[in-house]
């Protein structure tokens, strides 16, 4: 009696092991569960040694001397650590002026991506316009629009305007490929500002753009710094729109310039080309890095809506 009551308790505790589940059960359960995490961090990491050798091999290879570049059996250190490529980029080539037409067309393609966005999802979220959700999803359908598709009517008008070599021409053609996005972007945003907080600041005097600015405005911080870092990404790494409407060489942009000035006449000046590849990756690296929690939240605030 007093045997089978002991071997009735330890069948009882394996049964009740973590609420009930037979012991077998939850071992199966755990070999499945460390199964597909492995499947998945070799996955992960596969992805990322996909994404990252590239990058490797080119910042190191923009500091081998040019005789290791075009080897056909390079190493994966350099012999010789040499800045030659950098020194002849930046003193005895047109980058500098590239770089600063890109700095210019980037900053101004932010400014007005951003504003344009935020001002254009407010007012869509709180004025009463017939037909605005529509209105909101068909700008959203101009997004998938390939550049290429755009480019000889875009090519077309700016001529018809003067817009062509002009800074101006440059960031309203990237904005408005950025625009449809971001502006869907922060209408997704501004309907989850409740409304009841402005009215309560506007009971207490603030005018309509007072509210605007110090309560709405602050709350869609995350959905403005998404908006930038797209935009940024967009006008920092364009090409096709820069290749259309720039065809003054000092007006090039990074992009452009790189294949204009260093694969000419079939000689590629492949390190001046990597060496430039690498400045030219630094700045989006170092705006995502720091902005990069902004830009996660405020691209699944807008998306989760």
């Amino acid at each position: 009696m007093s045997l089978d009551t002991d071997t009735d308790d330890a069948n009882a505790t394996i049964m009740d092991y973590r609420g009930n589940i037979p012991l077998w059960r939850h071992l199966r359960y755990r070999h499945r569960r460390l199964l597909r995490r492995s499947i998945l961090y070799i996955g992960i990491a596969m992805v990322t040694m996909a994404i990252l050798l590239p990058v490797l091999w080119m910042l190191v290879s923009a500091v081998r001397p040019i005789s290791e570049i075009i080897t056909r059996n390079p190493s994966l250190l350099p012999s010789t650590v040499t800045v030659e490529h950098f020194s002849t980029l930046f003193f005895d080539s047109r980058f500098p002026i590239y770089l600063r037409n890109t700095v210019i067309v980037t900053v101004g393609v932010v400014f007005m991506a951003t504003t344009a966005a935020t001002l254009g999802g407010y007012g869509l979220t709180r004025i009463d316009i017939p037909f605005k959700r529509t209105f909101a999803r068909g700008v959203l359908f101009t997004y998938m629009f390939p550049p290429v598709l755009l480019a000889i009517p875009m090519y077309i008008l700016w001529s018809n305007i003067g817009m062509i070599n002009t800074y101006l021409g440059l960031i309203l053609a990237i904005t408005a490929r950025v625009l449809p996005f971001s502006l869907w972007l922060m209408w997704k945003f501004f309907l989850n500002v409740p409304y009841s907080l402005e009215e309560s600041a506007q009971m207490a005097g603030a005018t309509r753009f007072q509210a605007f600015k110090d309560v709405a405005l602050p709350m869609a911080k995350p959905g403005i710094i998404a908006v930038a870092i797209l935009a940024f990404a967009f006008a920092w790494g364009d090409y096709t729109m820069a290749l259309i409407l720039m065809t003054d060489l000092d007006m090039y942009v990074i992009t452009t310039g790189i294949e204009a000035s260093f694969f000419a006449g079939g000689q590629i000046q492949w390190g001046l080309v990597l060496a430039g590849s690498a400045v030219a990756l630094l700045p989006p690296l170092v705006f995502v890095y720091f902005l990069q929690k902004y830009y996660v939240h405020g691209m699944s605030a807008g998306g989760a809506l």
